[in-house]
């Protein structure tokens, strides 16, 4: 029940990054020249965004269902509720991963803050996706 909780809340947490990376791509209007500047020569930018737009969706499913399984040893090796969670050490590690990309966000909001409120919006839609509601899906019987 654990890896089927962590497979949906990776499914839910690819949807809203591919979300972003779409907002990324409409307000980047030339993104497409730069890719292509930067590919080989004979590999479309279109190929690449089709790509992303296709791998990402499993990838993220793929961490859902390892976190949801991080989570069933968790439960097993320390149980305990805090934070608003069932598992206080699970939610602490999340929180923890949470942490690490916020720290060049707030580079980049002093840089450039058209992206960085994304980027921002990404890691707490992170924390609660696997920080909150895994564990809530997860003991919901």
């Amino acid at each position: 029940m654990d890896i089927l909780a962590g497979l949906v809340c990776g499914l839910f947490m690819g949807t809203v990054f591919l979300g972003a990376l779409i907002l990324i791509f409409l307000s980047n209007r030339d993104i497409y020249d730069r890719l292509a500047k930067r590919l080989p020569q004979g590999i479309p930018p279109a190929l690449i965004m089709l790509s992303l737009l296709i791998a990402l969706p499993p990838a993220w499913s793929i961490f859902g269902a390892i976190a949801g399984a991080l989570y069933n040893l968790a439960i097993d090796s320390a149980p305990g509720s805090g934070l608003g969670s069932s598992n206080q050490t699970f939610t602490l590690a999340i929180l923890c991963l949470t942490v690490l990309p916020m720290l060049p966000a707030l580079f980049l909001i002093i840089k450039r803050k058209k992206l960085s409120w994304l980027l921002f919006v990404i890691n707490l839609a992170f924390a609660g996706i696997f920080g909150w509601l895994l564990p809530l899906l997860a003991n919901w019987r």
